[in-house]
This record gives C-alpha cells, sequence and structure tokens, in this order.
C-alpha cells in the first residue's frame, strides 16, 4: 500500500489510511462497514509481495486466521473476516477503542498501575488463555504491545507467531525462534526445547512490568539478556509495596527452569484468580451468620464495598457484544472498488471525519472523567465508615456511642447527597457546567450508560445501608432527648429523613461531627506511643478524617489513581506518614 491513498473499499468494508499500528506482520488501519459507519474495525494489511517467497511467512500468516477462526473468547481479539486482492490480504479485527497496554503503562505514573488493576488485567488474560490452552495453542509473542484494551477489557491480539501443538502442553519441544527478546522464555533466547510454560514467562515478565514499571531483567542484546536471566536471581523491589500473594506468584512465573516453572494449570486454578469466588462465598457466609439488621446492612455494605470501591476507565468488566459473523475468506478486486465507489475526495473527507470523532470523544471522555472521579470520592466516605466501624469493633477507636453512630450517620448521608447530586447531573438533558454538544455526544456513548449504570448500583446500596443506620440513629436520638437536653442530638434530629438534597444547614452539622470525632482521634493519637501497633491505624483514620472535612483539597486532581492512593496509605509507615500528615493534624 503507498502513502497516497486515503481509503479503499475491500468487499463489505471501507478502509482508511489511519494507522493504528504494525503487527507481526503488516500494517494496522481504520476501517468500517460500508452500510454502517458506526461498525467500526481494525484491519491488518499484509503484502502478498513481501511474503510470496516466504513459505514460513505464508505458514505463519495461515496459522494466525486459523487460530483467530477457533478462539472464541471476549479476551482474544475476534476475526470477522478476511479478503484477498492480487496485491493484499486483509484481516478485518474487532477494533478496540482504548489502545495497547504499552501505550496505557506510558501514562501512569511510574508507568505502572496500581495491584488492584494488574490483577483485574491479569485476570482477563488468563481467561484467554483458557481457551487457548484448550485448543493447544501457544502464543510465543506476550507482550504488553499485543494486549489491547477496549472499554475496560483486556484482550489478546497478533497471533503471527502462534502455533498450535501437537504434544502436551508442557511437554518440550523444538519450535522456531520468534518473539519479542524482552519477552521471550530463556529457552527460546537459547535455542533449546519449549513448551506452552513459554508463554507464562512471558506474562510473568509483564505482571512484574505492571506492577514495577520495568521488566525484571533487561539486556544490550539478547545474548546479554539470557546472560543476566541465568546469572542473576530475580530481584522482586520493596518499592511500591505488593503483596506476598502477587510476589510468591511473580516468582513461580518466572523459574528459569520450565520444568520447576508454574504450568497454565496452576495459573487458572491459583487464589489470585480464583479469590473472588472465595471472597464472596466466605462473606455471604459470615452475612448469614448475623442476628439483626443492622449487623447484615453492615455486612452487605462491606461486600458491595469491596468490590466496588474504585471504579475506572479501564478497571471494570462489561459484556461485550461482538459480531455474530462467522469469518469468512473472500475475494476483491482492490483496483475497481477503490476508484469506482471511494474517491480521492471522499476520501479525504472520512479521515477529516476521523480526525474530529477523535477530538470529539477526547472531549467527551473529560466528562466521563469527572464523574468517575465524583464517583471514587463517594465511596471514600464508604471506606472511611468501614475503617471507622472495623476499628471500633476492635476497641482501637474509642468514641462514644451516641457520637459513633452520629458519625457513622452523618458520612454515610453525606455520601448519599454525593452520588444524588452526581445522579441528578448524569440525568440532566443540558447541565451548565458542560457545552451542550459535546454533553448531548456523551448521553449516547457507552461510557455514559456503564457510569449511569454504576451510580443507580451504587445508589441503590448506599441508601439501603443509610436506612438502617438512620433507624439506629432514631433510637438513640430519641432516647438521648427523653433523658436530657443535647444539642447535638436536637441538630441530628432535624436531619433524620430520607432526603439527599443539598442543605446547609445538614452540611454545617456535618462538618461539626467529624470535627468533634476527628478531635477524639488525635487525642488518641497523643496519648498512643509510636511503637504500639495500633499508632499507624489512628494516624491513617485521622487522615482520612480531614479529608472528610474537605475531600477537594487532597483529591484535586480528576485523573488521579484512587487505587494507588489506598495502596499508598496502606504501605507508608508510620514515620512516613507523621511526615505527611502530621501539621494536617495539628501533631
Amino acid at each position: 500500500m503507498t502513502e497516497e491513498w486515503t481509503t479503499k473499499q475491500i468487499d463489505k468494508y471501507i478502509i482508511v489510511n489511519k494507522k493504528l499500528g504494525s503487527g507481526a506482520f503488516g500494517t494496522v488501519y481504520r476501517g468500517f462497514k460500508k452500510n454502517d459507519e458506526t461498525k467500526q474495525v481494525a484491519v491488518k494489511a499484509i503484502s502478498i509481495a513481501s511474503i510470496k517467497d516466504s513459505a514460513k511467512m505464508v505458514e505463519h500468516i495461515k496459522r494466525e486466521i486459523s487460530i483467530l477462526q477457533q478462539a472464541n473468547n471476549a479476551h482474544i481479539v475476534k476475526l470477522f473476516d478476511v479478503a484477498r486482492t492480487p496485491h493484499y490480504l486483509y484481516l478485518f479485527l474487532e477494533y478496540c477503542h482504548d489502545g495497547d497496554l504499552k501505550k496505557y503503562l506510558s501514562t501512569k505514573y511510574g508507568r505502572r498501575l496500581s495491584e488492584v488493576e494488574a490483577v483485574i488485567f491479569l485476570k482477563h488474560l488468563v481467561e484467554g488463555f483458557k481457551t487457548l490452552y484448550q485448543l493447544k495453542i501457544i502464543h510465543r509473542d506476550i507482550k504488553p504491545a499485543n494486549i489491547l484494551l477496549h472499554h475496560g477489557v483486556a484482550k489478546i491480539t497478533d497471533f503471527g507467531f502462534a502455533r498450535v501443538i501437537d504434544t502436551g502442553m508442557n511437554d518440550p519441544a523444538y519450535f522456531s525462534r520468534v518473539g519479542s527478546p524482552l519477552y521471550m522464555a530463556p529457552q527460546i533466547l537459547e535455542g533449546q526445547p519449549f513448551s506452552s510454560k513459554c508463554d507464562v514467562w512471558s506474562m510473568g515478565v509483564m505482571l512484574f512490568e505492571m506492577l514495577y514499571g520495568k521488566p525484571p531483567w533487561d539486556g544490550d542484546n539478547q545474548y546479554n539478556l539470557l546472560q543476566n536471566i541465568k546469572k542473576t536471581v530475580l530481584v522482586i523491589p520493596e518499592a511500591p509495596v505488593r503483596s506476598e500473594k502477587i510476589k510468591q506468584l511473580l516468582k513461580h512465573m518466572l523459574v528459569v527452569q520450565e520444568k520447576d516453572r508454574y504450568s497454565w494449570e496452576q495459573i487458572f486454578n491459583h487464589e489470585i484468580i480464583q479469590i473472588q469466588e472465595a471472597q464472596i462465598k466466605n462473606n455471604l457466609e459470615q452475612l448469614m451468620k448475623e442476628k439483626d439488621e443492622l449487623s447484615r446492612s453492615e455486612s452487605l455494605n462491606k461486600l458491595y464495598f469491596e468490590m466496588n470501591l474504585v471504579v475506572g476507565y479501564l478497571d471494570q468488566m462489561e459484556q461485550i457484544v461482538q459480531e455474530p459473523s462467522t469469518p469468512q475468506s473472500t475475494q476483491g478486486n482492490e483496483d475497481k472498488q477503490s476508484s469506482d465507489d471511494i474517491n480521492h475526495e471522499k476520501g479525504l473527507q472520512i479521515i477529516n471525519q476521523y480526525d474530529t470523532e477523535q477530538k470529539r470523544r477526547k472531549a467527551m471522555l473529560k466528562y466521563n472523567t469527572y464523574f468517575l472521579f465524583e464517583r471514587n470520592i463517594a465511596f471514600f466516605f464508604n471506606y472511611v465508615i468501614q475503617k471507622i466501624i472495623k476499628m471500633s469493633h476492635q476497641a482501637i477507636l474509642k468514641l462514644a456511642q451516641e457520637l459513633y453512630y452520629s458519625t457513622i450517620f452523618c458520612i454515610s448521608k453525606n455520601q448519599n447527597v454525593h452520588l444524588k447530586r452526581m445522579y441528578d447531573q448524569l440525568m440532566s438533558t443540558n447541565p451548565d457546567k458542560f457545552d451542550r454538544e459535546t454533553w448531548g455526544r456523551y448521553l449516547i456513548s457507552q461510557e455514559y450508560k456503564k457510569i449511569l449504570t454504576v451510580t443507580k448500583n451504587d445508589i441503590k446500596h448506599t441508601e439501603d445501608f443509610y436506612l438502617e443506620i438512620y433507624k439506629k440513629e432514631k433510637q438513640i436520638i430519641d432516647k438521648e432527648l427523653s433523658q436530657s437536653e443535647n444539642k447535638r442530638a436536637s441538630k441530628i434530629k432535624q436531619v433524620l429523613d430520607v432526603n439527599f438534597d443539598q442543605n446547609n444547614f445538614f452540611q454545617t452539622l456535618y462538618q461539626q461531627v467529624v470535627q468533634e470525632s476527628l478531635d477524639i482521634i488525635k487525642n488518641q493519637i497523643k496519648q498512643t506511643k509510636d511503637s504500639d501497633p495500633v499508632y499507624k491505624d489512628l494516624l491513617q483514620l485521622g487522615w482520612f478524617f480531614v479529608i472528610c472535612l474537605n475531600p477537594y483539597l487532597e483529591f484535586k486532581d480528576i485523573n488521579m489513581d484512587f487505587n494507588q492512593f489506598y495502596e499508598e496509605m496502606q504501605t507508608l509507615t508510620e514515620t512516613q506518614l507523621l511526615e505527611k500528615i502530621g501539621k494536617r493534624l495539628d501533631l
């Protein structure tokens, strides 16, 4: 393909001269269905002239097509159609909106992800490998550039070096030496027999990079890289702090001797992959043991909170709607269709439309980022409630019963006020703070549908929890007021309702109650020795209460990574915490 062309029609697709990237063979362009421009595709164009003299390259391409036709999984890029013209072979593939993992990592602080997000992507890819494993397929080129992201879902792509094996998946055999050196298993680098465990190694290197921002080994060339792998023991960095479970998994995936390395069966059954289901089962069992409505409500809230603490643009699973078509191979007359059906002027028009679309999408996604930011702030309040309940049950936090429930009541109500304000904005046809045209596009986007669904679910769970706290608080307030005058109880009485509209009286009361509890926490910190195990917990809780007073002082950037915020708060030492928050807490 020369650079002068603007668009081409091949069979039922229009290909646009907008490059998305390059695969093992050929260049990937944007495209869409002729009869529906909204049905976008990625088109891999392979020059027949470049492969006709190489039987090996032809075999690789045939193999890629065959594998994609068989591998039906939401975490493997789908092949819709194949077409051939006199000069090119075209593969029409699922278009992924959010680019590849390599690009995504480059946008993150330290080129790394939070452990939560890294594990989410790991789980996605493991699901894809379950299908590959069943089909006896090894990929041989797993790396961040070959992982595409589409509305929060990670997908494996570029099967140019993949192949089906006729031996056991864990039985080493001689295969050609292909792949990307930095992610290649040492057996491939050394030209030794290898098995499906080569992909386990590559996945381990990529997981290490997601967690720590760099691969575990490097080298100026393949030889030096191999020597470094063989001679240098795997070093797990101390920072950022990661869980022991994920570090142990890395150590098992990155074993140099293939026979001692984890197999895919062990990965599939590992507790990190299975942990969500186990946690849900355990939480439900605990829930059934709770005797009263408030305890059950607290447990339900904890369960929902643990599964939904942070939502983000690329961190939530969704159901993928795929084309129901079966890939078919067709012949096309490239030159005739290109000149007759799509002229140069029309082609330029389509390219300009794509550029405009990208700008509009970028503007629209700012709105989505804003709502995700606001939603994650709302769930910070839930996070604080969970801390209060846990530390009170452990007798670390010493609040009088009336203040304890008033604090939880006020923070819970404030969370619901926050979510209702956000929901009202989402349901508005023309919010004052947003551009009308861009807002109209946002209202029909998949991102809008997704955040609206998340918000509705959030509101249902937070309101259910609030109602139980409301009942308990009402009992306590009525008892307090029947016995004596109590200014705080009198004020609380005025906001004991299920109205979550903005209210200056409630906001003032909320600030007073949170500050009163914060003063008690600060006194506890001052009376606790820094060697006491609870000292760090009290420091954290004090800091969280400061944030509750004005979350926008701490959460200033709408692009902030809330997962990394929670990780940092858990991993800071007492000294680091005191240095960070001592002045704000007046310690």
